[in-house]
Order: structure tokens, then sequence, then C-alpha cells
């Protein structure tokens, strides 16, 4: 039997002290094979024997045990027994043996193999878990990069979305605003022209008032003269010309203000069922709203970027 340097420090559960001999049984039990069989009973093939566990207290079946492999580099494995080199490898004992071993009565009918041969397998299959991990890797970065680009051209689409609603709405306010200062504008020179044609209205009426209060004053003095002055005079000359109110602000001026008063009077409702129509048509998921823009029409087609950004979200979905 070779000795195993790594293990040994590690106690026994079967008897506290350290490992020595190592065997596993069926059951999965790790203990010294002297705590298994007594020293009478061992015989040329130890391991084929009734066992029974220490710890389980499981009968064990006519089966080889398990001999874990050491822990330590195999090539400071040395025989217990002979105090040569480990070379081989018995595979019906699980045993490492030396050339004395190998040679023995124990193990010269076994299987018995090189220990580089008996690992060989071992490192085959570790080397192909290896490359199908590598593998998998590999695929999973590309997977990650390809979906990594998909992303970032989804954000910078939505970057670009986010722009277009920026200068659309922006669109909107300034031709909104320019149309206020328009309005704006006409009605300042409406105000305008009612105060000009209002001071020349009150201009001509003070006069007119001023004009009545002399002729008021003139007629009072006539009424003070004596009854032979009065008699004297004629008629004609007491009489007055009848006033005519003039026109407060021209007809011109009252058909631009009903003209103006016209455009405006729909323009509360018009910019509110532009609204409503707005909401409705952002909120519904097909977006194919009719007569939702008013005098704006949406874009009819969409760029290859929002195909492309559709489909990802579509396929994500």
């Amino acid at each position: 039997m070779p000795s195993m340097p790594s293990q040994e420090e590690t106690p026994c559960p079967g008897c506290t002290g350290p490992l020595k001999d190592v065997v596993t049984g069926t059951c999965g039990h790790t203990f010294s094979r002297s705590r298994l069989l007594p020293p009478s009973q061992m015989g040329a093939q130890p391991s084929c024997q009734v066992l029974l566990c220490v710890l389980c207290k499981e009968k064990e079946p006519m089966k080889p045990l398990v001999v874990p492999v050491p822990l330590g580099p195999l090539g400071e494995t040395c025989c217990e027994e002979h105090g040569e080199k480990v070379y081989f490898f018995c595979e019906t004992d699980a045993e490492f043996l030396c050339v004395a071993c190998r040679e023995g009565p124990s193990h010269r009918t076994h299987a018995v193999g090189v220990l580089d041969g008996a690992a060989q397998p071992y490192r085959d299959h570790l080397q192909s878990q290896m490359d199908a991990r590598s593998l998998e890797k590999k695929q999973m970065e590309c997977t990650r990069r390809r979906e990594d680009e998909k992303l970032q051209e989804l954000l910078t689409h939505m970057h670009g979305k986010k722009q277009q609603v920026d200068e659309a709405f922006g669109r909107r306010r300034q031709e909104l605003a320019d149309h206020q200062c328009l309005l704006q504008a006409r009605l300042r020179e409406l105000e305008r022209q009612i105060h000009l044609e209002g001071e020349a209205y009150t201009s001509r009426l003070s006069e007119e008032i001023a004009g009545l209060g002399t002729q008021v004053q003139a007629l009072g003095e006539q009424l003070q003269r004596p009854v032979s002055a009065l008699l004297q005079g004629r008629l004609s000359q007491y009489e007055t010309k009848t006033f005519v109110t003039p026109e407060t602000i021209s007809p011109d001026l009252v058909k631009k203000i009903r003209d103006l008063h016209r455009k405006i009077l729909p323009l509360p409702e018009m910019l509110r069922t532009f609204s409503e129509n707005l909401a409705h048509y952002l909120d519904t998921d097909s977006g194919k709203q009719l007569g939702v823009w008013g005098p704006f029409s949406p874009p009819s087609t969409q760029s290859k970027a929002a195909n492309r950004a559709t489909r990802y979200v579509k396929c994500g979905a």
C-alpha cells in the first residue's frame, strides 16, 4: 500500500487517529482499513472480504472498496511496504503499486496500468468538460456582445426619438407662439384704431356740445329782452340747427373687429380638441387615429432604425 501524505493529518472518524491505509465503503464513509477488519482476518485480498462499517454499522457486500486518490503529487507517493516510488495503479483494488507490489501475488492477476495511463481518462474527461465550458463561455460572450449592440442601438433610437419629440413640440410651440404674436399684434392695432377714432369722436362731440352751449346762452339772453325788442325780430333768427350724433367708431373698424372676433371665438375649442385628440392618439396602442393632429400631419413612415428597434422589442417580448 502507498502512503498518502496529504491525508495523514486528517483524523480517522472511527478512532480519531490519523488516517492510514484509507478506504471508502459503499456507504460513503472513509476511514482507516485497520478500523474495518481485525488483523486476524486480513487475507491476500482484504479489500474483497465482507466488511462492516464502524460508523453506520452497515454490512458491506462483497465488492472492492474504493481507495481515495491522494491529495499530494503522485511523484511524492511512495509504497509504504517497500519504500519505492509508485508507478502503477491497480484498477481492481483501486490501489497505487510500486514495482514490487505489481509483481506480488496480491495484484499479479489484476488489471494494472501505468499511473499516467490510468489518469488519462480523467484528463480526457476534464479536458472535454473544459473545452465544452470554454465553447459555452465564448458563445455566451458573443450573445452578450450581440445583445449589448442591440440594446445600444435601441437606446440610440430612443435618444433620437426624444429629440424628434422635442423638435416636433418645439416647432408646434414656435408656430403657436407666432400665431399668438400675430393675433396680439392685430388686437393691438385694433385697440390703436379704437383709441384714435374714440378721440376723434370725443373731440367732435365736445365741439358740438360747446356750440350748443353757446346757442343756449344766446337764446337765454334773447329771453331777457323787452317785448318790443322781441317783436321787432324775426322768428327765423332764433332757429337752431338739428344736432346729428356722430358715430363712435367707423363701419370699417366695426367690420375688422367682427372678423377678428369670429377668428378668435372658436380658438379655445380648437386647441382643446387638438390637445384631447393628441392625448388619445398617444394613449392608443396602434397610434393610427385619423384627424388627430388637426392641421399637423404625423410622419407616415418609420425609419430603418425604428423598424429594427420594433422588431427587437417584439422578439424580446
